[in-house]
């Protein structure tokens, strides 16, 4: 039988190298270093954000700017293996205004291609992009067209079959209901055509009660206090219903998720409203807590964590908008097992 740990020490002994556009809080960094990747620089503008990821990763070059004033020869950047980006979904997606390159932060797709350009025959062998699934619809496809001629322009193979819409729940171990579309280009400096394997479904699960912290008494804050009229919405349905179900606040009523079953962790979790998971406890019902959401999100609280002062605001708003970094790590071994076969070829 083969040791899968074995395969990854026998090709991280290269020292591959990635850099992070739209970095956040380095979930996309965090999941290529726990494969074996050498992080050489991130660019990410946020300030809660910046916070976070210096805290995790203080050793990292990181451009504190708008991806729009980072320039590889003023900034002086290096070249690196793998290039990821999780560029911003909110012009795309369903739950906004869909207003695609119409919207400034839609246009920012464009800083990526010329950042490539920008590195000339130095550009990155791999291009590993996220956004969310509606990239592929959106302007009856005119978008993706776009995207996907944009990117070959720069000297890449990808096509339509190099994209894959990858669930949290159907692809890893963890019970999260996180959809997002995942596109992976290869150079053609480097490689002759573009078979890049997304990784497949597994039927192997963690109940999700198994990631929370039941043992113990969460924080008063997490907990609906009785008598309100959200706690008497949530009891009303625990009470009839399964007290182990995960459950919603949908617009005007309670929604028990009898699949055990975690909704998508959204970046306004902090902020009170709907459609954030409620669970039940033996203390009363509450709403999960960043250290919970954090697991779900495929996070290692052995090797990462926020800063002291960082506000619960800003720790859910910061997992929401997160890659789930197990999901991203069947990635991060893809991209080294193209790599690797490169042999003499680099």
């Amino acid at each position: 039988m083969i040791d899968e740990n074995k395969k990854i020490d026998d090709l991280t002994q290269k020292n591959y190298t990635v850099a992070s556009l739209f970095a956040g809080i380095g979930g996309f960094c965090l999941a290529f270093k726990n494969v074996g990747f050498n992080i050489l620089w991130a660019n990410e503008k946020d300030s809660f954000a910046i916070q976070t990821y210096k805290h995790n990763f203080p050793a990292v070059s990181l451009y504190e700017q708008s991806i729009t004033d980072l320039s590889v020869l003023r900034d002086q950047l290096e070249m690196v293996d793998v290039l990821t980006a999780g560029f911003p979904c909110q012009p795309f997606s369903v739950a906004g205004y869909q207003n695609g390159f119409n919207d400034p932060r839609g246009k920012l797709f464009f800083d990526i291609i010329r950042i490539l350009r920008e590195f000339g025959k130095n550009r990155p062998k791999i291009l590993l992009l996220e956004n969310v699934k509606n990239l592929l619809t959106h302007d009856s496809g005119k978008t993706f067209s776009r995207v996907m001629a944009e990117i070959q322009s720069v000297g890449y193979w990808f096509k339509r079959k190099n994209v894959a819409v990858l669930n949290t729940f159907t692809h890893t171990k963890i019970p999260q209901n996180r959809e997002r579309l995942y596109m992976a280009a290869l150079s053609s400096e480097y490689f002759a055509y573009n078979d890049f394997l997304f990784p497949e479904k597994t039927e192997d699960k963690i109940f999700y009660r198994d990631l929370l912290d039941l043992n113990s008494q969460a924080d008063p804050e997490y907990y609906f206090e009785p008598g309100t009229q959200y706690w008497n919405l949530f009891n009303e349905e625990v009470n009839k219903n399964d007290p182990n179900s995960v459950y919603q606040l949908r617009r005007f009523y309670v929604r028990e998720l009898k699949n055990y079953l975690v909704p998508t962790l959204t970046a306004n979790m902090g902020e009170g409203g709907h459609n954030k998971p409620v669970i039940k406890d033996a203390w009363g019902i509450r709403n999960l807590t960043p250290r919970e959401c954090l697991r779900l999100q495929g996070f290692d609280e052995n090797k990462f964590s926020f800063p002291e002062n960082m506000s619960k605001t800003q720790q859910y708003r910061q997992i929401g908008n997160a890659v789930t970094v197990v999901l991203v790590e069947s990635l991060a071994k893809e991209c080294l097992a193209k790599l690797n076969a490169l042999g003499g070829h680099q």
